[in-house]
């Protein structure tokens, strides 16, 4: 199945998780990407992850500290479009393949550095570890969270309601103080979406400029990147709607148990939905308990958690009375936002998510049949595909070889075209995004150079004050219409016909309503 990078040619120096999830990712939608490994075995290759983020790819063992080796990867890099490398700062230009070497003589080559801190600094030379990063970045502590969320322990201020205290029982995390280990490799998969991104946008400016370029991130990057909505400082922590309750650790979370012992997410917690729909001995729910029909329902607000706390028994024991499938299917009658908690094990095995892609099966050859993440982003004209398994140690050695003897160097095709600010120059972007995922990425789009036009519902002000969304709106223009008003859908289809880009997150039907589908 053709994908969008096919022809691009990437050599993997990287180690650990970042980089070659960063060339999983490339290489699921096409590219031809080369493990280049050192003789012996990689530590990381004893991690199941392994089998995943190297999925596709070709190995080849070469000796970066033998000559002959060493000209075997020049060779290869000549005729590049990107090379990874996760070194040390300092390492590649010790090897002599650092960029101002590779370009010289391929200057269509994207070069990708992932770090642990960045390069140049106080720090560049501490171990790039995802639980160090974690920790050194106050990730660990941002896992329990503050006494009135982060904004407001960062800035210096005092929490909103200081002496309220919730019973523990009604908060989530272990009942003690101190940081909590993250089991999820935050730091290394932040850098690797920033990667992939970046990398895209140095595609797309070659294709301007005829040229390649430097692109570097580091897992303190990957770090920060996933505590975005916490992660800031603010001088007036008192202007209105700016602090919230979702980032307060004390405040409820919306997690119940039900009667069959299985847990549910009501988010945000909707004590109207549960008390109404459970006041009965079944479980009575209509669409006019959803959330847009109900007045009273939880606001931003700090003060909201003196109602969190006030309904949370309530609620706690009104699901109890009912399993976790009757409150899911209750949720998705009403259009309230109810999710069964599954286990991983249920999500690998759930014939929907495997129809869709979102989860793959390879036959490893050393680990038999695994399941695992499937194509990340499906583009409809080349949707790409996993393309086999993690290759074996220098299994591909000889072919490479092969190709970097035969390989004849990418020419020269400066344009002259430059792009001031930034890769996506010239690019325009619609961004319909909600709450953080959609607005986010308009923001990293814009980070890069694009012209980003928010564009809002007239009710969106209140929305728009507060610290989560002032996390991911940077740098862009925003215009507050109302889709629903024919007008005004005459303004945003010729918004529409001058754009690059439309991005949204809503459910599709909700778009294909508002006549923004594709």
């Amino acid at each position: 199945m053709a994908g969008v990078l096919d022809g691009i040619r990437i050599l993997d120096l990287s180690r650990g998780i970042a980089g070659p999830m960063t060339t999983m990712l490339l290489g699921d939608h096409g590219a031809d990407v080369v493990r280049i490994e050192a003789p012996g075995d990689d530590p990381f290759r004893e991690q199941v992850g392994y089998h995943a983020w190297n999925r596709g790819k070709r190995s080849a063992v070469l000796d970066l500290k033998d000559t002959q080796d060493r000209q075997t990867l020049l060779a290869l890099a000549s005729r590049a479009d990107v090379l990874i490398e996760s070194f040390a700062p300092g390492t590649s230009e010790r090897l002599g393949i650092d960029f101002a070497t590779l370009s010289a003589s391929n200057p269509r080559l994207i070069y990708c550095s992932i770090t642990g801190y960045g390069r140049d600094n106080s720090h560049s030379e501490r171990p790039g570890y995802d639980a160090l990063v974690a920790a050194r970045s106050g990730l660990q502590w941002e896992q329990r969270g503050w006494v009135g969320g982060s904004a407001a322990h960062l800035s210096g201020g005092e929490a909103a309601f200081p002496d309220f205290e919730i019973p523990a029982e009604r908060v989530q995390g272990a009942p003690r103080e101190g940081p909590i280990f993250p089991a999820s490799r935050f730091p290394s998969l932040g850098a690797a979406y920033a990667a992939t991104t970046a990398i895209s946008a140095a595609l797309r400016a070659r294709e301007v400029t005829g040229r390649g370029q430097w692109v570097e991130t580091s897992l303190l990057q990957g770090a920060l990147a996933a505590g975005v909505m916490s992660f800031g400082t603010a001088d007036h922590l008192d202007a209105e709607h700016f602090l919230t309750w979702v980032s307060d650790r004390r405040a409820p979370k919306g997690l119940f148990e039900c009667k069959d012992g299985r847990w549910i997410h009501c988010w945000p917690p909707n004590p109207r939905f549960i008390l109404s729909a459970g006041e009965g001995e079944t479980l009575d729910a209509t669409p006019d308990l959803t959330v847009r029909k109900d007045p009273d329902r939880i606001g931003l607000g700090p003060e909201e958690i003196f109602v969190l706390d006030h309904y949370w028994q309530p609620m706690a024991d009104t699901v109890k009375k009912f399993t976790a499938d009757e409150w899911t299917e209750a949720g998705a009658t009403a259009q309230v936002c109810i999710q069964k908690i599954r286990s991983p094990e249920e999500g690998l095995t759930d014939p929907l998510l495997l129809a869709d892609r979102v989860i793959t099966e390879i036959d490893d050859p050393l680990l038999g049949p695994i399941r695992t993440v499937g194509v990340l982003y499906n583009l409809d004209t080349s949707p790409g595909e996993v393309r086999g398994p993690a290759p074996m140690l220098g299994q591909h050695t000889d072919e490479v070889r092969a190709e970097a003897t035969a390989a004849r160097a990418n020419p020269a095709t400066d344009t002259g075209e430059k792009l001031p600010k930034g890769p996506l120059d010239g690019i325009t972007v619609l961004d319909f995004g909600l709450a953080v995922a959609g607005p986010y990425g308009g923001q990293e789009l814009s980070d890069l150079g694009a012209n980003v036009i928010k564009v809002n519902a007239l009710h969106d002000w209140y929305w728009h004050s507060n610290q989560i969304a002032m996390c991911c709106n940077r740098g862009k223009r925003s215009i507050a219409i109302d889709l629903k008003h024919e007008q005004a859908q005459g303004v945003v289809r010729r918004l529409i016909e001058s754009a690059d880009v439309l991005m949204h997150n809503m459910r599709y039907p909700a778009a294909v309503k508002l006549g923004i589908d594709y």
